[in-house]
Formats: structure tokens, C-alpha cells, sequence
């Protein structure tokens, strides 16, 4: 594979494999020989951070990405030798590497260990406990970080904003959780789950975790009240609901109205978005998914 089709090889397949779940899972179901390339380390610039994975096959397939291009091809070079040597390689890249011809641009230097057909049962662990939405702790042959679940969005409401937030935010690698009067929806995106919303005195929520954001994008506000009720209960890292700052401060006036405590009150963010009141779908979309991600990484979620 040359230089140009590997770059854009890993162009597409770290939209599909960016999260440690999607990596794992890739070497865990892989008949073949496959090594895991783990971040130990960072200084200076980089663009991963500690904790990010790569997976390897000896056919030079790969998962995930280290870096912008810049030191991907010379991994997978590693990986395939320590496959064929089956041994451990700690590399190091960057400032003080052994390997001067090949340089970070950014200036840092960043240490990996690569481990040829890791421990397949310690792998099927941290995928199952990923997979239920608990951090697990990868402990492999020297190398220890801990992972957290995917963020997940959880969708209410219908028509063009809530399909232009849900499509970016698949596109980005969330999790997306739909509750909609319009079950045609489905028909053209493909999400974690979908609930059917019939009756706003008692819509069906579940229980939220950590790495959860809601996002309510209702037009018509009567559904809004026991959604927000239930979720701000909950442990949701962000919530947020569309509409004006006057449209905001009678939807909290309602909730207080119906007994939401002023704590539970204060995590409901309205008006969504890094750019408060966008007027065009698309661009709300951005905006409120840039806000949601910015939280995260402000929690430590990412």
C-alpha cells in the first residue's frame, strides 16, 4: 500500500474506528494476527493523547489512527515486525527518538507500545464492561489507562432539527438515542435505539448516565415539561432545549410550577448552542453539538 492510499485508507476507517470500544472490538474478532498499538505517553503537541489505540493486522489492515499521517505508515510497519518477532515494542517518536528521520511537526514526541495478538480474554472484558456503559481499567503487558463509554445523545422531537443534529452526531461517533412522534425517521438513519413518543403526559425515558446529553427539539412545547422533569432527575452531562430566551424562561417557569427543584432546574441549558439562536437547522446542529462536546471535554468526559 503507498503513502497515498494508506492516508486515505486511515482517513475512513478512523471515522469508523475512533473510540477504544470500535478498536477493541477490531482486534478481538480478528481471526489473524493483529497487534494493539497503545499511546503510553505525549509531550509537547500531538495529535491523539494518552490512551488512544491503533489496531494493526499483519496484512497492514489497520483501526484507528495515532496521528495525522505523519507516523501511521512507519507504525504499521512496527507492528507487522513484532507480529512476525511476536515481541513487545516500545517506540518512541519525536524529540530524543532513535528514529531522526522521521519527524512530529508539531514538535512533541509521543511513546507507544505495540502488543502482538494481545490477551483475547482481557480484551472481551473491556469490550463487555465498554458495552454496558461502565470504565474499565485495560491492564496489558505493562501498559494501563483507563476507558470510559461512548458519549451518547439522546434526541426528542421531530422534523429537519432534530435529523440534522442526529447525522452529525452519527457522523462524529455518538451514540444517537431518538424518542419521536415520526417514526419515519428511521427510515433514513440508522440509531442506537428508537422509542416512539405518544403521549406527552407519560413518555417512555430511561435512566441516563455520565456520558449521556439530551437535547430536546420540540416546536410544540407540551411535550417538554415531564421529559425535563424525568431527565434532569437523572445524571445526564448536559440537557438542553430548543428555543428563544423568552421560550426558555417560561419552560422553566413551568417546571418549577410542577414542583423541579431549582437544582434540577439550573442543568437545563436554553438557548442551545456555542451560537445561540441559529436559524438554520444545519447550522444549529453544529452549534449544539459543539457545545455538547465542549462540556464533555470541560467534565474530563473525553
Amino acid at each position: 500500500m503507498d503513502i497515498c492510499n494508506f492516508l486515505f485508507y486511515q482517513v475512513i476507517m478512523s471515522l469508523k474506528y475512533h473510540h477504544a470500544y470500535d478498536v477493541l472490538k477490531f482486534v478481538y474478532n480478528e481471526t489473524d494476527s493483529c497487534a494493539l498499538v497503545c499511546v503510553k505517553s505525549v509531550s509537547g503537541g500531538s495529535m491523539r493523547s494518552v490512551g488512544s489505540l491503533m489496531a494493526v493486522k499483519f496484512n497492514g489492515d489497520c483501526a484507528g489512527y495515532i496521528s495525522n499521517g505523519c507516523i501511521d505508515a512507519d507504525i504499521v510497519y512496527q507492528s507487522k515486525s513484532a507480529i512476525s518477532e511476536n515481541k513487545i515494542r516500545t517506540i518512541k517518536y519525536g524529540k530524543h527518538s532513535e528514529y531522526k528521520d522521521i519527524k512530529l511537526p508539531c514538535g512533541g514526541s509521543i511513546e507507544l507500545i505495540i502488543i502482538p495478538n494481545p490477551n483475547r480474554k482481557i480484551l472481551g472484558e473491556a469490550i463487555e464492561a465498554l458495552k454496558s456503559r461502565k470504565e474499565f481499567i485495560l491492564k496489558l503487558n505493562g501498559y494501563k489507562h483507563k476507558y470510559s463509554p461512548k458519549l451518547q445523545l439522546k434526541l426528542f422531537g421531530r422534523d429537519e432539527a432534530l435529523y440534522s443534529l442526529a447525522s452529525l452526531a452519527l457522523e462524529v461517533g455518538f451514540e444517537v438515542h431518538i424518542h419521536s412522534q415520526d417514526q419515519s425517521i428511521t427510515d433514513e438513519l440508522k440509531f442506537s435505539s428508537f422509542t416512539h413518543l405518544s403521549n406527552p403526559e407519560n413518555p417512555v425515558i430511561t435512566i441516563d448516565d455520565n456520558w449521556t446529553a439530551v437535547v430536546l427539539l420540540f416546536h410544540d412545547h407540551d411535550w417538554e415539561i415531564n421529559i425535563l422533569k424525568q431527565v434532569a432527575a437523572g445524571d445526564a452531562f448536559y440537557i438542553g432545549a430548543m428555543g428563544s430566551v423568552k421560550t426558555h424562561k417560561l419552560r422553566l417557569e413551568n417546571l418549577s410550577s410542577v414542583g423541579v427543584s431549582l437544582s434540577d432546574i439550573s442543568k437545563i441549558k436554553g438557548p442551545i448552542g456555542l451560537i445561540p439562536s441559529m436559524r438554520d437547522t444545519n447550522f444549529l446542529a453544529l452549534s449544539t453539538l459543539a457545545e455538547v462536546v465542549k462540556v464533555a471535554k470541560d467534565k474530563n468526559l473525553l
